[in-house]
């Protein structure tokens, strides 16, 4: 086992002194390290990079580090599909998919999670057309807290319940993802009116494969920005990519950049921070925007909001299910003023934000007690007296 007996998340918002820190090596090693901690009666939480704002990782136990489960097992390119190790990073995915003629569907603006984190956690990018990378997700290898190793295939009924699972059937080992055949994405970077952007909500949405929208003092680190308009009322940055054929030309004209989507994508923020999102009905989009900014006035902060649609899925615990949704995401300045963004049902939001909203936050409530079951918190698993919980973050 490894002497480390201190965890904590990338952005130091959530930590824990578990008995130990193990890094796996293999499969195998998974299975002994929850067989022995099922025998002791002791949690065991994975981990992959730590990327999670929530509090899945803390514990007293076992905090089982998976990032050596790392690579592509094998491309299925007649189906579309890979199967993937869980500890592998997004930012590792992408070059080989191309390679052999793929892409994922989507991908969140940042790529320095596991996989397994990823699809565990509902990590989304925009579009209505597109739902999380959870949706991706066509089988997987687990291990139970018996330490014996199951596969959930496609035609698994259990399979809904694996995609955004929180860890809650046991820790992914490998999985299986549905690709789309190779293809780039246009850039599209303006600055418009807030006012003009939620006049073309709806249109711009469906019309493109991918809009979402910046308002606030830092807009966008993945790009060169277009000039700020000196003029313009409430400048805030719309954010367009739409699919070109795989042989397109390369274009590194800033905010019009052409190139293959897993460059186009991420974005890189070199400050910690911490971050709510809320999840609401498509169609209550205008009414949560309204409920939002009289609270970000107040509350002023150098990090913007950012919105950005995903499409319905079929995911149990997801934000998204069965309902195309709006996440609206704030980042906020570590250690600033952040309670009245993760708590909605204080009197600074209106009712329309107390309704069916589903929130993932770094600023909210402790983590949850081993034993209940909650989405976004810590969930156990009692076979044979051991929790095998959460999210590979």
């Amino acid at each position: 086992m490894s002497i480390q007996t201190t965890w904590s998340n990338w952005a130091g918002t959530q930590g824990c002194s578990p008995e130990a820190v193990v890094k796996a090596v293999s499969v195998e090693h998974v299975s002994e390290i929850v067989a022995d901690a099922t025998k002791r009666g002791i949690s065991v939480r994975p981990v992959g990079s730590g990327h999670s704002f929530a509090p899945l990782v803390p514990t007293d136990g076992i905090v089982l580090d998976i990032s050596a489960l790392s690579g592509i097992v094998h491309i299925d390119q007649t189906a579309n599909r890979a199967c993937v190790q869980a500890g592998t990073k997004i930012s590792e995915i992408g070059e080989p998919l191309w390679d052999a003629g793929l892409s994922l569907k989507n991908q969140g603006a940042i790529d320095l999670q596991t996989i397994a984190g990823a699809v565990s956690t509902s990590t989304h990018g925009s579009g209505l057309q597109l739902t999380a990378m959870s949706g991706a997700v066509v089988g997987a290898d687990l291990i139970t807290a018996s330490g014996e190793q199951e596969r959930i295939g496609p035609d698994d009924p259990r399979l809904p319940a694996l995609r955004a699972s929180a860890g809650m059937l046991g820790i992914l080992v490998s999985i299986d993802l549905q690709l789309e055949p190779a293809f780039k994405l246009r850039e599209s970077l303006t600055f418009k009116p807030f006012a003009e952007v939620l006049d073309g909500w709806d249109e711009a949405n469906r019309n493109h494969r991918h809009f979402s929208f910046v308002r606030g003092p830092m807009y966008d680190m993945s790009a060169i920005l277009p000039p700020l308009p000196d003029s313009m009322e409430d400048p805030t940055l719309v954010r367009i990519y739409d699919a070109v054929p795989a042989e397109a030309e390369d274009d590194y004209t800033p905010a019009s950049r052409l190139n293959r989507p897993y460059r186009i994508y991420p974005d890189h923020y070199p400050t910690p921070w911490e971050e709510v999102e809320y999840f609401v009905p498509y169609d209550k989009a205008h009414d949560a925007f309204a409920a939002t900014l009289p609270v970000m006035d107040r509350f002023p902060d150098e990090f913007p909001m950012e919105a950005r649609t995903v499409a319905r899925d079929g995911s149990w615990l997801s934000p998204m299910y069965g309902r195309d949704s709006v996440a609206i995401g704030f980042c906020r300045t570590k250690g600033g003023e952040n309670l009245p963004f993760s708590t909605p049902s204080t009197t600074y939001f209106p009712s329309s934000m107390r309704g069916r909203i589903g929130v993932s936050s770094s600023t909210s409530s402790p983590p949850i007690s081993s034993g209940s079951a909650t989405r976004g918190g810590t969930i156990s698993s009692k076979s044979g007296g051991s929790s095998i919980p959460p999210a590979h973050s």
